[in-house]
């Protein structure tokens, strides 16, 4: 019943796993005050400050201290394949309220940062190592009095890359969202950067490849109105 070879390889690969998922804690942490630092041409803050986004099993729930909750039960089902943050431009938030709960028709955009495995989606073919996908969102809900927090839940569960993909340009994958009654009520465009992981090992590579790609192009957006 139980594969001798697999035995013998699941306690280290289970390790292995579990270190990825550090340094994936440890990358978000560090973007967080990245993103919050004034010397940017924007200053972005967290959706969820205190949560990731993730896929495990291809059920949608949330990291948090790496404890899975499966439908409200406290026990793990697998480790996550996706993990992922949404950050929204400061400059949006003048309200005292709290940012998951702000109308998307005052954050009309969104920034993200999501990591992958690099396998077992069903939405994609298998890269060959794990990825880090940047993204700018222009998400545009039928409703503009959406919460912002249920605005990033659609965009985290309905971006298709494969199937939604209408151009490439300098190093950007441009789709759209389709609205449908499984859950999307979207009509508006993403831009998509994806790259190995493994090319961010320093604090200046987290600025190059992630955070001054993302605060510059949301600054374009906000200049331009």
């Amino acid at each position: 019943m139980m594969r001798k070879d697999i035995m013998k390889k699941i306690t280290a690969s289970y390790k292995v796993m579990l270190a990825y998922h550090q340094q994936i804690g440890s990358l978000f942490k560090v973007l967080d005050n990245s993103f919050a630092s004034e010397q940017n041409q924007r200053k972005l803050l967290p959706i969820s400050s205190n949560k990731l986004f993730s896929v495990c099993d291809y059920q949608y729930m949330f990291l948090d201290n790496y404890t899975l909750w499966n439908h409200q039960v406290p026990y793990d089902s697998g480790l996550p394949f996706w993990l992922g943050r949404f950050y929204v431009n400061a400059d949006c938030l003048v309200n005292n309220i709290p940012i998951d709960d702000y109308p998307a028709k005052q954050v009309p955009h969104l920034a993200f940062v999501w990591t992958w495995v690099g396998c077992d989606d069903p939405n994609l073919v298998d890269a060959d190592e794990p990825e880090c996908w940047i993204a700018i969102v222009d998400p545009q809900p039928t409703n503009p009095e959406t919460r912002i927090y249920d605005v990033a839940e659609m965009v985290w569960r309905w971006i298709r890359i494969e199937t939604t993909t209408e151009e490439e340009a300098d190093g950007w994958i441009l789709g759209r969202f389709y609205p449908h009654d499984f859950g999307c009520e979207l009509h508006g465009f993403w831009q998509v950067r994806r790259f190995p992981l493994r090319d961010i090992s320093s604090i200046y590579q987290i600025h190059q490849l992630i955070v001054n790609p993302l605060t510059e192009r949301l600054a374009q957006l906000a200049d331009n109105g």
